[in-house]
């Protein structure tokens, strides 16, 4: 009986955390997101963040029974709509293994969307958790909510134009994290800066 209870665990622990891939395109269909503008930022000093509108799905495709969710720029985002018409956004990943949003339920009177995975629930306003962390499947939430502490997500500031869901980036912000990291191909020896010899 301990051998069957144990190799249940074991199931169960792999499937939470088997890579389920970031697939918004297979529900999206092939509509690749534009970027509709760039704020320039030549008179400041020091970094700066290239901001800008990013589209991500035709309106049409989000409704309120029906959410979307993209890559953009390295940056996951789950969009849906509220009973009302209007827009919320927040990131597609959840805080505590980087599992999907999408499928998410919304609860409109608390402003929240419940994490289909781990059943914690979010903010849609700044991100922060609401409620019990990781509380389902009962005993390995519990075990993910011991291991993982308690963290909110990211919220983008989403419009409708032009006919276009848009999400505001900073679209450089991949690009600026991995650039202390990665300088092409010969990086690996350090060939690339002349650090290896």
């Amino acid at each position: 009986m301990l051998r069957v209870v144990t190799a249940l665990l074991v199931v169960a622990s792999a499937s939470a955390f088997a890579p389920t891939g970031f697939a918004p395109a297979l529900r999206a269909g092939s509509f690749q997101g534009q970027q509709v503008c760039t704020k320039a930022a030549s008179t400041m000093t020091g970094p700066t963040m290239a901001e800008a509108w990013v589209r991500m799905v035709p309106a049409g495709e989000v409704t309120t029974t029906r959410q979307q969710d993209a890559l953009i720029a390295g940056t996951a985002v789950l969009v849906g709509r509220y009973s009302n018409g209007a827009l919320w956004g927040i990131s597609a990943k959840n805080s505590a293994t980087g599992t999907e949003m999408y499928g998410g339920r919304v609860d409109e009177a608390d402003l929240t969307i419940e994490d289909p995975q781990w059943g914690t629930k979010y903010s849609l306003v700044g991100g922060e958790v609401v409620g019990k962390w990781c509380r389902k499947p009962p005993v390995l939430g519990a075990l993910i909510g011991a291991i993982f502490p308690a963290s909110g997500v990211w919220v983008p500031k989403v419009r409708e134009q032009s006919g276009f869901i848009e999400v505001l980036l900073d679209v450089d912000a991949k690009a600026d994290f991995e650039k202390s990291y990665w300088k092409g191909i010969l990086d690996a020896q350090g060939k690339a800066d002349g650090g290896y010899y």
